[in-house]
């Protein structure tokens, strides 16, 4: 009897003795997991701190002139018609711009250039986003925006057949502005960035569009960007790559504006810039209109 009393008190005093373990254990989990969360938010507001640094130092970046030239007018893009009318997609584009169906890829297409009063005619009119960083105010007559003095282009592509190569992807390349060389393409520690604001209007199949790859950071428009209204887009990399080749990629149809496409040095973050030719900064046009891709 005496010793199954024994066994019963041990097991009483185990039970107590795990039972403040336990009780220890949350005491103990509950102080790392106040620590860590205290932690955390010092971490958070630190990175917010650097974010917050980041992007002034951004915003203080000077500016650096396009690499593109004629993308404010596109002076050269359906030259000689006037603004709102369809322009073969081919034969819309006027050195310093080229355009091409890549390695037996078929389709058809045109290009409408716009100015700022025409927008809502054609579908674009200018979202609150677009309003509030890339046009100024409505004058009194509601036709054109204080400041702003640039043309949109729209195109309307129908990509049908693929590539010799690979029947299940074309490629049309727009608006394309030659090879550059430096000391080699992908090399180089500085950095380039690319931006633009772009509209898709509608869009089928697999087609996507890239109004910025391969010399310049990669910016990609596909199915999720249709019905968005006006956005403003931008990448950056490590040096520069080959060719300035915009282009649509796969099959099916897209109809897309873009305006104000930019590439130069430097990192702007999110913030929205723009400049025009190489050597004339800001809003000025240069003699590159006339120089060959």
């Amino acid at each position: 009897m005496a010793l199954e009393q024994d066994i019963a008190k041990l097991i009483e005093a185990s039970n107590d003795l795990t039972a403040t373990v336990d009780n220890k254990i949350q005491d103990i989990t509950a102080k790392l997991d106040a620590k860590r969360a205290e932690v955390d938010a010092r971490l958070q507001a630190k990175e917010q701190a650097v974010d917050a640094k980041i992007t002034s130092f951004q915003r203080a970046l000077p500016l650096a002139p396009n690499a593109l030239s004629d993308t404010k007018h596109f002076n050269n893009i359906c030259a000689d018609v006037p603004n709102g009318t369809a322009v073969d997609v081919i034969a819309a584009h006027v050195a310093p711009w080229s355009s091409f169906y890549h390695r037996g890829t078929e389709g058809t297409g045109t290009i409408t250039k716009l100015s700022l009063a025409q927008l809502a005619e054609f579908g674009l009119t200018p979202n609150e986003e677009f309003l509030r960083r890339g046009l100024g105010a409505k004058d009194s007559d509601g036709d054109n925006y204080y400041g702003s003095d640039y043309r949109v282009l729209l195109l309307d592509v129908v990509v049908n057949k693929g590539r010799d190569d690979n029947p299940a992807e074309g490629n049309l390349f727009v608006l394309n502005q030659g090879c550059e060389r430096y000391i080699g393409w992908g090399k180089g520690e500085f950095l380039t960035q690319a931006s633009c604001w772009i509209n898709v209007l509608e869009q089928t199949g697999t087609l996507r569009f890239y109004p910025s790859q391969n010399r310049s950071a990669s910016i990609s428009v596909d199915s999720s960007d249709a019905g968005k209204g006006w956005q403003y887009k931008s990448n950056r990399r490590t040096g520069w790559g080959g060719c300035h080749q915009q282009c649509f990629v796969g099959l099916g149809s897209m109809k897309v504006a873009i305006a104000l496409p930019y590439v130069g040095t430097g990192d702007h973050g999110d913030n929205m810039i723009w400049a025009d030719s190489v050597g004339y900064p800001y809003t000025h046009v240069g003699p590159t209109l006339s120089e060959g891709v």
